[in-house]
C-alpha cells in the first residue's frame, strides 16, 4: 500500500523532496541532524538555503492537537498541527522528532501544507479534519499528493496496556518480553488516508526510522529532552 521511496542519500544536511511531487514548482525539504538548527530562530534561515522566501513563514506552535488551518492571520499560530496555503509567497513549517511529518502538494493548483502528527493526534483524528480543511476550501482529495517523512516506526515504537485500544488493531504487534505492545503508525496514517478518498497511488512513505538512524535523525524517545528537532518546509519556487 502506498508508493515506498528509494534509500535516500544525503549530501547537504536535508533531504529535498520536491522531486516527488508532479508540479516541479513545489520546494519542500527535511532537515538532518547533521545541520544544527534553532527550531524557531534558524527556520528562516533553512528556508532561505533551500531557496524560499521566508517572510512569510507560517509556523504552527504544535502541541499534539487535531488542529490545521489555511492560510493564517498569524505567523506564529497558537495550539496547532497542521498548516496550509493557497498563497504563492507563503511558506509552510513544521518540527518533528519522531512524529510523522505529512507534505501534502496538489498536483495541478498553488495548494499545499504540512501536518506534524504523533500517536496522539493520529487516534485524535487531525487527518480526518485535515481532509475537512481541504474539502471545505474547495479541494478534492485525490488532487493531493503526500509525502509521509522520516519518522519512528512499529520496530521501535512501543506502548503500553493502558493506551493500546486507542489504536487500530491491524496495526499492533504481539506484545514482547517487556510487556510492550508495537504499533505500525504509517500504516495506521496511511489506512486513513485513503479511507478519506486519498488515492494510494498518490501516497509516499520514506521508510526510515528516526530512532534507528542515531546518526542521521533526532529522536525524543531516543534521546530525551536533550532530543533535537527536524524542520520540514514547503513553499513555491
Amino acid at each position: 500500500m502506498g508508493r515506498v521511496s528509494p534509500k535516500i542519500i544525503d549530501n547537504e544536511g536535508w533531504i529535498s523532496l520536491n522531486n516527488r511531487f508532479t508540479n516541479s514548482d513545489f520546494e519542500a525539504a527535511f532537515s538532518l541532524k547533521s545541520i544544527c538548527l534553532d527550531i524557531l530562530v534558524d527556520r528562516k534561515l533553512f528556508a532561505n538555503q533551500i531557496g524560499l522566501k521566508s517572510h512569510n513563514l507560517i509556523t504552527p506552535l504544535q502541541t499534539h492537537s487535531n488542529n490545521v488551518v489555511l492560510n493564517p492571520s498569524k505567523k506564529k499560530i497558537e495550539n496547532c498541527d497542521g498548516v496550509f496555503t493557497n498563497k504563492i509567497d507563503y511558506v509552510c513549517s513544521i518540527q518533528v522528532a519522531d512524529c510523522m511529518p505529512l507534505f501534502f502538494a496538489h498536483k495541478n493548483e498553488i495548494a499545499f501544507g504540512l501536518v506534524h502528527i504523533g500517536w496522539r493526534g493520529l487516534v485524535n483524528g487531525i487527518i480526518n479534519k485535515t481532509a475537512d480543511l481541504l474539502i471545505i476550501n474547495g479541494y478534492h482529495l485525490k488532487d493531493f499528493e503526500i509525502i509521509i517523512g522520516p519518522s519512528i516506526r512499529n520496530c521501535c515504537f512501543e506502548v503500553s496496556q493502558d493506551i493500546l485500544s486507542n489504536f487500530n488493531p491491524e496495526f499492533v504487534s504481539s506484545v514482547d518480553e517487556k510487556g510492550k505492545y508495537k504499533i505500525d503508525l504509517q500504516g495506521h496514517a496511511l489506512k486513513n488516508l485513503i479511507n478519506l478518498d486519498f488515492k494510494t497511488e498518490n501516497i509516499e512513505i520514506i521508510k526510515e526510522c528516526t530512532y534507528c538512524d542515531i546518526y542521521k535523525y533526532h529522536s525524543y524517545r531516543r534521546d530525551g529532552e536533550k532530543a533535537g528537532r527536524m524542520i520540514g518546509l514547503i513553499g513555491y519556487k
